[in-house]
């Protein structure tokens, strides 16, 4: 077994300037209109049409099956217009520019497709379940798909800065199902995804309540600003993960403390199973398949 970092030595590793990416300029742009209330689509249209592979893949998700849209679109400002709406269409793009620069391909254990899957199960749960809190603050719809999309972001920091000891994690974890891969990066690495999301997040000035999901949606624990919020992707990300092994089956209390009655927390989690399908192949997408 590889000998482990320090907590000290990730943290540094990750702080260093020149061993992650720079956020990219499109990502730059996008992330400048978060909080700006009077939202341009003309402006985040511009954006995304700067980069032409990230055009195609907002493009074919607009004509995807999972948001029905009749007729084909072939325009970013179409497809916000028409199918995405501005928060949407914004937080899609922001997270796949945001994971664009990061090599995934040297860790061969990293299920790139698994990974966007995960983060587009939380997002769309997220998103429906958000509407029926009713514990202050209410979060925000499009601020709980942005944080269900992104919910895993270090997964992507470390398996590019550790892909060596990030495939022996993943193969113990598959190994020990009984042991969280969190554990087992805390053992390899010193630190685990959830904290170099966390402080990847504070270093590109991400918004508040995304580095607070990333870094507490595990923690039942959490009782600051966002916790609502990071409780609900907390939920979503749990049941994403179940998803995934096959396990639909979950405890409802989360939600039921959130004001989600259990009945209307099950109504969605049934439409959310119907649309699997559908959101495997929107992944395969935000992957870039």
């Amino acid at each position: 077994m590889h000998v482990g970092n320090t907590v000290i030595e990730t943290r540094l590793e990750i702080q260093k300037l020149n061993t992650l990416p720079p956020m990219s300029l499109i990502a730059q742009e996008l992330l400048a209109v978060f909080g700006n209330s009077d939202l341009d689509v003309h402006r985040i249209a511009g954006t995304i049409e700067k980069d032409p592979a990230l055009l195609a893949r907002i493009i074919g998700l607009a004509n995807s099956a999972y948001f029905g849209y009749p007729e084909r679109v072939s325009s970013a400002e179409e497809a916000i217009f028409k199918v995405l709406g501005l928060n949407i269409a914004r937080n899609l793009a922001f997270s796949m520019v945001l994971a664009g620069p990061f090599r995934t391909s040297h860790c061969p254990a990293f299920r790139v497709d698994e990974y966007w899957t995960g983060a587009m199960v939380a997002a769309a749960l997220a998103q429906r379940l958000a509407r029926l809190v009713t514990v202050e603050p209410r979060p925000q719809v499009g601020n709980a798909y942005l944080a269900g999309l992104l919910h895993n972001l270090g997964l992507l920091a470390l398996v590019h800065l550790y892909p060596e000891q990030m495939t022996e994690a993943f193969g113990l974890f598959d190994e020990t199902p009984g042991q969280s891969l969190v554990a087992i990066e805390n053992t390899l690495l010193g630190a685990n995804h959830l904290q170099v999301g966390a402080w990847l997040g504070r270093k590109w000035h991400l918004p508040g309540f995304v580095v607070a999901a990333i870094e507490y949606h595990r923690d039942v624990d959490y009782h600051g600003e966002h916790q609502p919020l990071v409780r609900l992707i907390g939920f979503c990300a749990q049941w994403a993960a179940r998803l995934a092994r096959d396990e639909a089956d979950i405890d409802l209390g989360v939600l039921v403390a959130l004001g989600i009655p259990a009945s209307e927390a099950e109504a969605v989690l049934d439409e959310m199973l119907g649309k699997r399908e559908e959101i495997a192949h929107l992944a395969m997408m935000l992957a870039g398949h």
